[in-house]
């Protein structure tokens, strides 16, 4: 066995020392020294400050921030809109097919603290007069700063977690309650950041709800500074062109469609509002037009009365609420016909339907 001599064994308990020195130094920091070392991390002030507005896409999702914490988010295919959310004025408005409501609750909470951290460019700068250090927490073998907003938390407590080696953040949890008294808590778990456009970002996020199934967001068409028309943050406007509703006649756009080995889905910009103007009911038969080529299909007015998977995949054509829920109708086409159907369609081009005799 090789032996260690005295001075070895010495220097080697210095470096540890000296390591667990500055560990303990690291851990026993001031909120004011925490918060200072996540922007130096961040790219640091001077950094920061020159970015006065980001956009990027989050899978569907195309959000756009400004340095003073105002963002719109809109989902869609260019050019159009299906929902726009709009963080603003301290309130946060959704509008949905055109139909504007607020948001409040745990939801609202959630916008706006993203909307803060996407204008700090994910460092913690626009909440520095707003949080308090809790202490030290570990997961696993790593330790992070935990950090707290002050006073009253409302519905929902907001808590953020630094990595305690490079002072960026890792998690984000979102613990509260909903109006019905049941328990809420959603938490962001950061991907570790990367140089992107000049600017140090987390690429990915995972979120994950308590009572549901996480899934992944990925951040891509990063672009800082992009010019945005003038009152850009005072409307949450859509675009998903018109509908015309008579008894047994429909008339609208398509907004967007997806082509699986399954079939197509197409979703149009009808709703509820247009298929009870029209009478339709379940089981009807309809015709549908677009362009010069006319589709039979049968209409269901829920989901709940679609009929089986097996019957469906044997070439089932149908106008049914849009399978994931929502505002729309979307038109349905199983199995291979489909994908002729799918090369003729572009965002916004005009489709109608009309009631034939059962």
């Amino acid at each position: 066995m090789r032996r260690i001599s005295r001075r070895q064994w010495a220097a080697g308990t210095l470096v540890f020392m000296a390591a667990a020195s500055l560990a303990a130094a690291q851990i026993n920091l001031s909120l004011e020294d925490i918060l200072r070392r996540n922007v130096e991390a961040s790219g640091g002030m001077p950094k920061l400050a020159e970015v006065k507005t980001l956009s990027f896409q989050t899978g569907g999702v195309r959000n756009i921030v400004s340095s003073s914490g105002e963002l719109k988010t809109t989902s869609g295919k260019s050019p159009v809109v299906m929902e726009a959310a709009l963080v603003a004025s301290g309130k946060v408005v959704r509008n949905s097919f055109g139909v504007v409501s607020d948001v409040t609750g745990p939801q609202a909470t959630i916008y706006q603290t993203m909307a803060k951290l996407y204008a700090g460019l994910f460092s913690l700068t626009k909440f520095a007069d707003q949080l308090q250090l809790v202490g030290v927490k570990s997961f696993g073998s790593e330790k992070f700063y935990h950090l707290t907003r002050k006073g009253p938390s409302g519905p929902v407590a907001v808590h953020f977690y630094l990595r305690a080696d490079d002072f960026l953040l890792k998690r984000l949890v979102f613990v509260g309650a909903t109006s019905d008294g049941d328990k809420y808590e959603v938490n962001y778990d950061f991907a570790p950041f990367e140089e992107v456009e000049a600017l140090k970002l987390p690429l990915s996020w995972f979120v994950s709800q308590v009572g549901a199934q996480g899934s992944l967001t990925e951040m891509s068409e990063v672009k800082a500074n992009v010019d945005l028309d003038k009152g850009f943050f005072t409307q949450a406007e859509t675009n998903i062109g018109r509908t015309e509703a008579s008894p047994g006649r429909l008339k609208g756009n398509v907004l967007d469609w997806n082509a699986s080995p399954y079939g197509l889905t197409i979703i149009t910009n009808w709703t509820r509002k247009d298929i009870e103007a029209a009478g339709l009911r379940t089981g009807d038969k309809i015709v549908l037009r677009l362009g010069d080529d006319e589709y039979p299909l049968v209409f269901y007015g829920r989901s709940s009365e679609l009929p089986p998977w097996n019957e469906l995949a044997q070439g089932a054509r149908l106008l049914a609420p849009t399978p994931r829920g929502g505002e729309a109708f979307a038109i349905q086409v199983f199995g291979e016909e489909g994908g002729s159907l799918a090369a003729k369609l572009t965002p916004l081009v005009p489709v109608s339907a009309k009631k034939t005799a059962n």
